[in-house]
């Protein structure tokens, strides 16, 4: 008797090139990496070596990631990077992008492929479900009932049927955009121009420096409407002189409102209210109910910032004032509840250190209490209702050359919370990396090479001089708690 043989289905067709472009650059533009530069960065180094990547070295991504500080990064950082971006992009498919087309993930390079042979691929793009569709047949032995496979091909068909829908109705929907001279043109998924508008004063070059991606948002914000836009606008005549405009559009380009950050108040000592939106983010939605916009921004050339809580038509629900200036926001669901909590980082002025905030999106009002310095408390705002708010050490190199060291990017993952703290401007890796668990206790305060060489440099003669020592490294643990917390310091994680 031949064997019988079993025909698997047919292999997917390959991705096209444009289409794994095009979910890149959806990621990249998504709010989950709008404040990720270094992540979104790694994982456009990954995508343009995409084709050769089975020969991409370890020491030119390092060189690419990192052209300033190649000499001192190792590929453990690199690998710690690598983690950063396979967290990331767990987070954005769990979140914004749980409906993309296709997946895009980074292989443990360190465990065997499937085949059993070493992986060497950095980075993967495949059709969502593939795995799915490409499982082996059920058993011969096992019979169907006609009923219930009719109702299986039946329930099949829907389902294709609904992605066709679902597929042509992305198609036409704002997916992309690009600032082209003073027009911003918005293109779909497919790259082509759905609609432009044009701005007679152009656009600052130094608030779009950075991109595109974290100066405007693709989403629905009410269950009634499609795709919709928001657009953060600054001019480019005059810049310093004019507020940042977060400007929201409709998915064919009809402008539906906008809104301007800030307000006039005592502390600003009559100087106009112009404030700069640093950060935007769209909270997810609840059942039933509108998303919440969350936009941050600060005052020039004064301290005070503000967080405000807008709704889906651009009207303010609610805002928190804090004295120093906020410029990193990151939204996150840190305890698996569905509800994502804001979290800031940056400068307070009070105390003149770096500083984290977390907000509950629904206790989102009040000033931070400056006791330190009562002359920059910001007045007639009420009691702050912070969930967390933590100030961290400044080592002797930033004291004697700063006023202050900063709180830069929060990135949140499987792993933990993370932050850095830069302590030196000279080098974009002088800072102190913290990692915490989903509960803000801290697991560890660790400096780099780039603060040490800083700070043998600095100390390498005069009455000042010493090398850096432990008591210094261990005084980078003690975080101080304002509010949120049992006791004046920063729960440590027992280990």
């Amino acid at each position: 008797m031949q064997p019988r043989v079993h025909h698997l289905p047919e292999l997917a067709e390959p991705l096209e090139a444009s289409s794994i472009s095009d979910q890149v650059d959806r990621i990249l533009r998504s709010p989950s990496f709008a404040n990720k530069n270094q992540l979104r960065k790694l994982l456009e180094i990954l995508f343009v070596s995409i084709d050769s990547q089975t020969t991409l070295k370890p020491d030119r991504v390092i060189k690419e990631l990192w052209p300033d500080e190649s000499k001192t990064k190792r590929s453990a950082d690199l690998a710690t990077e690598m983690t950063r971006l396979r967290n990331a992009l767990e987070t954005y498919y769990n979140g914004e992008g749980k409906a993309d087309p296709i997946i895009i993930s980074l292989p443990n390079r360190a465990v065997a492929a499937s085949d059993g042979r070493q992986e060497k691929r950095w980075i993967v793009a495949k059709p969502r479900g593939e795995d799915e569709l490409h499982s082996p047949a059920p058993a011969e032995n096992v019979r169907v009932p006609k009923g219930l496979a009719i109702a299986a091909i039946i329930a099949a068909l829907g389902v294709v049927v609904y992605f066709s829908v679902r597929m042509l109705t992305l198609d036409d929907q704002p997916q992309s955009g690009r600032l082209d001279g003073s027009i911003l043109r918005v293109m779909d998924g497919q790259g082509k121009e759905l609609w432009s508008k044009s701005f007679p004063e152009g656009f600052s070059p130094d608030y779009y420096a950075q991109g595109l991606a974290s100066r405007i948002w693709f989403g629905v914000l009410d269950e009634k409407s499609r795709t919709e836009v928001l657009f953060l606008y600054h001019p480019g005549l005059d810049p310093g002189s004019h507020s940042t405009t977060l400007i929201c559009y409709s998915d064919r380009g009809k402008e539906k409102w906008r809104w301007t950050p800030g307000r006039e108040l005592p502390e600003l000592e009559g100087l106009p209210a112009t404030f700069v939106v640093k950060g935007l983010g769209v909270l997810k939605a609840r059942t039933g109910q509108p998303s919440r916009i969350v936009v941050s921004s600060i005052h020039l050339p004064l301290y005070p910032h503000q967080i405000a809580m807008l709704d889906s038509r651009g009207k303010t629900i609610s805002e928190y004032w804090h004295s120093g200036h906020l410029f990193y926001l990151t939204l996150a669901d840190l305890d698996g509840d569905g509800r994502e909590q804001i979290i800031a980082s940056g400068i307070n002025n009070g105390y003149h250190q770096a500083t984290l905030i977390m907000l509950d999106p629904d206790r989102v009002y009040g000033a931070s209490v400056e006791a330190a310095r009562p002359e920059v408390q910001i007045h007639g705002m009420g009691v702050p209702a912070e969930r967390l708010r933590l100030l961290f050490p400044r080592s002797d190199l930033n004291k004697a050359l700063y006023t202050y060291n900063e709180g830069q990017d929060v990135s949140v993952g499987n792993s933990g919370i993370r932050l850095n703290v830069r302590e030196c401007q000279q080098r974009d890796g002088c800072k102190i990396l913290y990692v915490f668990d989903k509960n803000f206790h801290l697991i560890s305060a660790s400096d780099g090479d780039q603060f040490r060489d800083a700070h043998a440099e600095f100390y390498l003669r005069g009455k000042d001089a010493h090398p850096f020592t432990a008591k210094e490294e261990a005084e980078f643990q003690k975080i101080r708690c304002l509010a949120g917390c049992k006791s004046d310091f920063l729960p440590i994680q027992n280990h």
